[in-house]
């Protein structure tokens, strides 16, 4: 069948299989460093956690080569899928990079562009465009699909599926391809979307793997595309099998996703945590802080705190009981009642977690979760607080996606940077360093050597390096 006008996944790959750093603003470009910076620094910490540990020694029997692409953490070397794979799990694995975009975005697209940078042997202004390409089409993708709320609210987790096109779409542009094999790699990578939050139910690790796989696929697509293997280039609008009709019930928002295509590049879609939780809780959080800063009040001035939420919000957040660091990233109870404890909701206060300490554990106690159908998830949730003097406060937390770290209430290059440093703490002030270093350097590096000398760092004990 003959189609005439270009379908839109042409149109995405025109555009960026042209595009150049030079067609870049100097706040996107200074931007998406922020953005690489957090993803690495946040990577390098998540690797010495149990589930990146385990996707490694799944993969370094059948993947360990002298000649791949360098597992971060480790002295390893996978094949670049199978790099990104790791990287990507090890981005996510504590639930601490940043979000929006299509899902979390550096920790899909990052780990993927990298990966094929490195194999490529590309310099650092190639890298930082294609990570904003795949920043770019991720957003645009789930733009397609009517956004996050409505991908979320059906059960797919965006990471997974549209991070698979974003990964494909930085993955591409390392390696250089033309427009029609552009194409065809978002074609390859969308034959393969796929993430539920049913890892939601039990905890199961499949939440740390979703931004790894979509990596890992993305990467494999571009390297498809540009052996010659064809993609479906009426990924979204096919009529049976589209993305469109899969995902979306046959609706489509070309239009929208289409929308300031070269002018907008989506970098500040994405938001940066400045918390270890769900992002679901962050607006939470803001007002709690935002209450605490105003008013001479400690926990034990609360003696009740109803928070009535949405029903895919009260879902996502009520994890009870509290017994791993998936459990606690979950709970809002958890991060409300670490909050009004004077706490800062960095990594080490979800890592392990605190619920039991008497304080914290008392706290919860008083902090109920409600259901209102009428309260959408972009909404955000309203507390009713009781005091023990009897006083009563309601407060709307409103809309976490514009929480702190986001596009209107944004977290500066200084934050992100201390964010950095205290992430990297145990691997010393001069790994810290090396890797602040290179990223800042990133737009005059000649390769990839700076960058990943910096990551060439161990993580854990029992890997080589």
């Amino acid at each position: 069948m003959t189609f005439t006008a270009p379908s839109l996944t042409e149109t995405l790959a025109s555009y960026w299989a042209s595009a150049t750093f030079d067609d870049l603003p100097v706040d996107v470009v200074d931007g998406i460093k922020d953005h690489i910076l957090d993803t690495l620094a946040v990577a390098m910490a998540g690797a010495t956690t149990a589930e990146s540990r385990a996707v490694v020694h799944a993969l370094a029997g059948v993947q360990a080569s002298a000649s791949g692409t360098l597992v971060w953490g480790t002295g390893l070397r996978f094949a670049p899928a199978q790099a990104a794979l790791a990287n990507g799990t090890s981005a996510h694995a504590r639930d601490f990079d940043d979000g929006g975009g299509a899902g979390h975005a550096g920790s899909t697209v990052i780990p993927a562009a990298l990966a094929a940078a490195e194999s490529a042997g590309v310099d650092g202004r190639t890298l930082i465009t294609a990570t904003v390409a795949g920043y770019d089409i991720g957003y645009r993708a789930l733009q397609a699909l009517g956004g996050f709320a409505a991908h979320t609210d059906r059960g797919w987790h965006s990471s997974g599926t549209m991070g698979t096109l974003g990964a494909a779409a930085a993955a591409a542009k390392c390696v250089g391809l033309e427009p029609e094999q552009y194409a065809d790699a978002l074609g390859i990578a969308g034959s393969y979307t796929g993430g539920v939050w049913a890892f939601k139910d039990d905890g199961a690790m499949t939440k740390r793997l979703h931004p790894g796989k979509a990596g890992e696929s993305g990467v494999d697509a571009a390297i498809l595309a540009g052996g010659g293997i064809t993609g479906p280039h009426r990924l979204f609008e096919a009529k049976w099998g589209g993305l469109f009709a899969t995902y979306n019930g046959g609706e489509g928002f070309s239009d929208v996703a289409l929308k300031d295509l070269g002018v907008d590049f989506n970098v500040a879609s994405s938001y940066l945590k400045p918390y270890a939780c769900c992002r679901g809780s962050h607006s939470a959080i803001d007002t709690v802080m935002d209450l605490l800063a105003s008013r001479a009040i400690v926990a034990e001035d609360v003696r009740s705190f109803r928070i009535t939420a949405g029903e895919t919000a009260v879902n996502m957040l009520s994890v009870d009981p509290i017994t791993s660091v998936f459990d606690a990233q979950f709970s809002l109870p958890y991060a409300v009642s670490l909050a009004l404890c004077g706490g800062s909701l960095g990594l080490d206060e979800y890592d392990p977690p605190r619920n039991n300490e008497p304080r914290i554990k008392e706290t919860m106690a008083k902090v109920s979760m409600h259901v209102d159908t009428r309260i959408g998830l972009e909404d955000g949730p309203r507390f009713d607080i009781e005091f023990a003097d009897g006083e009563t406060l309601t407060l709307e937390a409103g809309n976490p996606t514009t929480a702190k770290g986001s596009s209107l209430n944004p977290m500066t290059h200084e934050e992100v940077v201390a964010k950095a440093t205290s992430l990297l703490r145990p691997f010393g002030a001069d790994a810290t360093q090396a890797l602040i270093q290179a990223v800042e350097h990133l737009g005059q590096a000649a390769d990839m050597t700076e960058l990943l000398n910096a990551l060439h760092v161990r993580a854990w004990e029992g890997m080589e390096k």
